[in-house]
């Protein structure tokens, strides 16, 4: 009797894989990658202590402060209380038929239930805040533990072309890169990028172009909200390098290997340091293709449209699906133009697309329970032009360039499992 994997929804998170039995087709589990337990996998088993608040903490303590044992999340007389295994959203907020610590309410650090005679009471855990280093070298700046990319912090966003104004919360992982005027004596915006290491940020070949690559000139802001001002939840970085892809090129308006890296650092030689407003988006895995017509979000500050003189002032977002690799090339650009190193993207209406200024930023999808950087905004006719989607250079097809030139970085600990 052996286990064949299952192709339909089966709520596994963290990289599992949900697989079925050839003799029992209804019986059905998460097979969980190493580091995870549960259900669902849901369980992260390495996890020593927490960051922020606790929130995303989905370690295994299961004691209190008095070294207490913990209650069990569907001990059945929780069922009265605000928090236990059968609320609504419980794998979102870490419950489950398990009794380790939780933050499901925002509280200042993870707690757990306890039964004290007869009376069940809310008790804080025996579990340490993740120290940051007070000298973090370079090349990684996050605390003692391994920093969840793709996991933000809030998905609200608000009624690009045709999107919607978005938190920063909801799109933490998004870069903003200013080039200094000498002219105007100012900052000036120049494209998106996503950060993808605490030390590394990714985005377009072609935002460097006009500007070159004098690495001097520039600067990175993560946590920004809006264009014209500025607030506590930013951190703005040096940039101590630019890689653009030796073989980019865009003679022919194609914009083939339209791809660079930027390795940034703070003027006192930090990195990014995760936060509500600031985290890592995922790697894809390279064997990641998702299917035709997934839906996905494309981000940044791009015009709302293709004849607005100024860029957006405030972070937007939109939702796009994924094109047949075929129908782009063939009906709605040409083999010339449309390589295998692209993706194309759209909105069924053709009324949301990324457009000008959002060049180099992300286009994320959801894969296993994370979000994914699929894409990098590249270049398209016009904006939200019938039969004219957006083109983005897929970000599996580089995996290993980019991996060469972050030496040192433990890359591969951003990416998805394969």
């Amino acid at each position: 009797m052996s286990p064949v994997p299952l192709f339909h929804y089966c709520n596994c998170v963290n990289g599992g894989t949900c697989i079925s039995y050839q003799l029992f087709s209804r019986i059905n589990r998460c097979l969980c990658p190493k580091g995870y337990s549960g259900q669902h996998c849901e369980i992260d088993t390495e996890s020593q202590c927490y960051t922020e608040n606790g929130q995303d903490y989905r370690g295994t303590v299961s004691k209190n402060e008095k070294n207490e044992e913990c209650l069990s999340w569907d001990f059945p007389s929780l069922i009265r209380r605000d928090y236990h295994a059968g609320v609504r959203n419980a794998l979102q907020l870490g419950l489950g038929k398990h009794n380790y610590c939780r933050n499901p309410d925002g509280k200042a650090k993870p707690w757990c239930y306890i039964k004290s005679g007869y009376r069940t009471l809310k008790t804080d855990c025996d579990i340490q805040l993740a120290l940051y280093l007070s000298t973090p070298p370079t090349s990684f700046s996050f605390p003692f533990t391994e920093p969840t990319c793709g996991q933000r912090s809030s998905s609200k966003y608000f009624k690009i072309v045709g999107g919607s104004i978005a938190t920063i919360e909801s799109q933490p992982w998004i870069a903003t890169i200013f080039h200094y005027s000498r002219k105007m004596e100012q900052n000036k915006f120049v494209c998106g990028g996503s950060l993808i290491d605490p030390c590394w940020v990714l985005t377009a070949a072609h935002c460097f172009s006009q500007l070159g690559t004098d690495s001097s000139g520039y600067t990175v802001v993560l946590g920004k909200s809006k264009l014209d001002a500025n607030d506590d939840k930013e951190q703005t970085f040096q940039v101590e390098r630019i890689i653009k892809h030796h073989e980019y090129s865009d003679e022919r308006g194609d914009f083939t290997n339209d791809i660079a890296l930027m390795k940034i650092k703070s003027a006192s030689g930090h990195c990014a340091a995760e936060s509500e407003y600031v985290k890592t988006i995922c790697l894809p895995s390279e064997n990641l293709v998702l299917r035709d017509n997934s839906q996905c979000e494309v981000s940044g500050y791009g015009k709302e449209d293709n004849w607005n003189i100024y860029y957006s002032k405030i972070l937007k977002t939109a939702n796009v699906n994924l094109i047949s690799q075929s129908l782009c090339r063939d009906e709605y650009y040409d083999q010339t133009r449309v390589n295998d190193n692209m993706v194309c993207a759209g909105d069924v209406q053709w009324k949301s697309d990324a457009c000008k200024g959002d060049s180099g930023g992300p286009l994320v999808c959801e894969h296993n329970g994370r979000m994914s950087l699929y894409g990098i905004v590249s270049w398209g006719d016009d904006c939200a032009k019938e039969k004219r989607p957006g083109v983005y250079t897929r970000v599996t097809k580089y995996l290993s360039w980019i991996e060469s030139h972050m030496k040192g970085v433990n890359f591969k600990s951003r990416s998805l499992p394969k």
